[in-house]
């Protein structure tokens, strides 16, 4: 596990949301984090599959991740500040993968993509996005480190 694996681990534990959906971190870098979570019916509409918006939360975190991951020795955390978000077909499997990477250069506004796959990172894509983070400068509930 790298620092920034371990730093943004700590944030998502943090985070009652993230404890509720079992998010895990599976890899960050300093522009890209990788996170999963278990499909299970409480986030489910029919008990096979998950909810769009429950998808659209994972690609959120995923992105902002990715933002804070780039700007994280700064001392700053990142916000989420807009978000679009496109199902593109049913999120059915035993897991979801998000994939949020940065696309511009870090800064006070960021803006990140996300893309949800079942499974597996070679699984089907089932939503896309874009999502803009804004760098705040004092925390808002993330631990330090």
């Amino acid at each position: 596990m790298t620092i920034l694996d371990h730093v943004l681990t700590r944030v998502l534990d943090s985070m009652p949301v993230a404890r509720w959906l079992q998010l895990s971190v599976d890899d960050v870098t300093p522009d890209r984090a990788v996170l999963s979570m278990p499909v299970v019916p409480d986030v489910t509409f029919d008990g096979v599959h998950c909810h769009g918006g429950i998808v659209a939360m994972l690609a959120d975190i995923a992105a902002v991740g990715a933002a804070y991951a780039a700007i994280h020795d700064s001392g700053r955390v990142a916000a989420t500040t807009a978000m679009n978000s496109h199902n593109l077909r049913p999120a059915r499997g035993e897991r979801l993968v998000a994939v949020g990477r940065l696309v511009g250069p870090p800064g006070r506004t960021m803006i990140a993509a996300a893309d949800v796959f079942t499974d597996t990172l070679d699984g089907t894509r089932c939503l896309t996005g874009l999502y803009t983070a804004t760098a705040l400068d004092r925390p808002l509930s993330a631990p330090a480190g």
